[in-house]
């Protein structure tokens, strides 16, 4: 992976600087990384300790009772595939099959205005999903897998990007995952493992949803900081950049971009029916002569 696509934090920034604003120092385009962790490095915290013979293959059974067990805590999807480079943001990680979990980001923080509270409330929300990942860490160790936990609020890899590939959504202009179930409205974390029969489902096609945020700003313009901002190439070709130093989510846990998304107010099976009957317009619009 080439260093011009990781996140570097800011030379002298102390540790746990990193881990309360994250690192935000350098420009990033939203096609290259996320913007859900917001950095810092978490010590594991499960209770359980990876076993000394792992086993690399589980049953139905397992798969069955983790998903129960998910859903339990409060997971309200989870998805499974394989870790490429291009995923890995710091250092290589333990394993390199997936399994995705995302939770609701309640309507509470969503509401509260960018301020040290609403900071408050989304660290907390960090931190509940956090405890959530380590028992089901726990859970899959004691079955006798290993496990690596990516924590929600870290850069280990791009979790954003790693939930689209396990086809749980799609990455939307504002950087977010953008789901079926939860639009844009979640936090994401990953548990990296030594199984190796995960039952894949790679290849949902979410993928419509870039085509309507290409025709749509509304995340953009409702930054207060300008943080997204629209570049056109000569060719036509736009791009979103992502200028994280700039980004009031992991300083005062703005949430503007997320209250504005049309994922966010609208559900998500309307929006593609709009999105399918203009384009079907627009294919057999004739141009003008």
């Amino acid at each position: 992976m080439s260093e011009n696509n990781k996140t570097v934090c800011c030379p002298g920034d102390s540790d746990r600087d990193q881990q309360k604003s994250g690192c935000g120092c350098s420009n990033q385009t939203v096609e290259e990384t996320s913007i859900c962790g917001c950095g810092g490095k978490f010590p594991d915290e499960s209770q359980v300790a990876n076993p000394e013979e792992n086993n690399t293959t589980a049953d139905a059974e397992f798969f069955k009772e983790l998903l129960e067990l998910a859903k339990s805590l409060g997971i309200v999807k989870i998805g499974y595939t394989t870790l490429d480079p291009e995923l890995v943001i710091f250092e290589e990680p333990l394993y390199p099959n997936a399994i995705v979990l995302t939770m609701e980001m309640g309507n509470d923080l969503i509401k509260t205005s960018p301020s040290e509270k609403a900071q408050e409330m989304n660290d907390a929300l960090y931190a509940k999903l956090a405890t959530i990942i380590y028992k089901i860490s726990d859970f899959i160790r004691s079955e006798g897998h290993a496990t690596q936990v990516a924590h929600p609020y870290e850069d280990l890899v791009n979790l954003t990007k790693l939930g689209q590939k396990a086809g749980l959504g799609w990455m939307g202009k504002h950087g977010l995952l953008i789901t079926p179930e939860l639009g844009p409205r979640l936090k994401i974390s990953a548990i990296l493992t030594s199984i190796e029969n995960l039952p894949l489902k790679e290849g949902a096609d979410h993928s419509w949803i870039s085509q309507y945020c290409d025709r749509c700003s509304k995340c953009r313009i409702a930054c207060p900081e300008n943080a997204l901002v629209e570049k056109i190439h000569p060719d036509g070709g736009k791009e979103t950049e992502f200028k994280s130093e700039l980004c009031l989510g992991c300083q005062k846990g703005c949430t503007y971009c997320i209250e504005e998304c049309i994922f966010d107010k609208r559900e998500y099976a309307d929006i593609k029916k709009i999105h399918d009957k203009l384009t079907a317009r627009l294919a057999i619009k004739k141009p003008r002569r």
